[in-house]
């Protein structure tokens, strides 16, 4: 049985020339900005699986979430800066709605270093362990000792 990829990638293990593909294709810097062809080459892919590179599951999607992502980010600055009164000098109630909305969106992802981000409380740390709150330390602090206690008197 033949080895299509030289690195032992598939649908589970990305092919680290993947990402060096993408990074050569994106960046303004790279000499091969732009041309997916020559970012393909660049990164190791042999020049026929060069030519169809952007035919390629992950590339078209990594492509296609980058396009929706300005159509996205053009979209809200349409929205933002739509009219909040309508001919007859009315606020519309909708607009003011998604206007606040996008507001809120905005600060709160991209002016989170500003101050605007918004808590979440949770009770699993970021590794998906459960946090322990004072009254749990307190009860299994105090079972320990009462466990200590009959163990002596046995």
């Amino acid at each position: 049985m033949s080895n299509t990829n030289p690195n032992g990638a598939n649908q589970y293990v990305l092919d680290p020339r993947q990402k060096k593909c993408w990074d050569l294709y994106v960046s303004p810097k790279s000499k091969t900005f732009g041309n997916a062809t020559q970012s393909a080459i660049e990164a190791g892919y042999e020049a026929s699986y060069a030519d169809v590179i952007t035919m390629t599951d992950w590339f078209a999607g990594k492509l296609w979430r980058l396009n929706s992502t300005f159509v996205g980010e053009r979209k809200m600055k349409e929205l933002m800066e739509l009219s909040l009164k309508d001919q007859d000098g009315n606020i519309d109630i909708g607009i003011a709605r998604i206007q606040a909305d996008l507001a809120k969106y905005i600060t709160s992802t991209q002016g989170k270093h500003d101050g605007y981000s918004t808590r979440t409380e949770t009770d699993v740390t970021s590794n998906g362990e459960t946090i322990v709150t004072r009254e749990q330390l307190e009860l299994a602090v105090n079972e320990l000792l009462n466990k200590g206690d009959n163990n002596d008197a046995i």
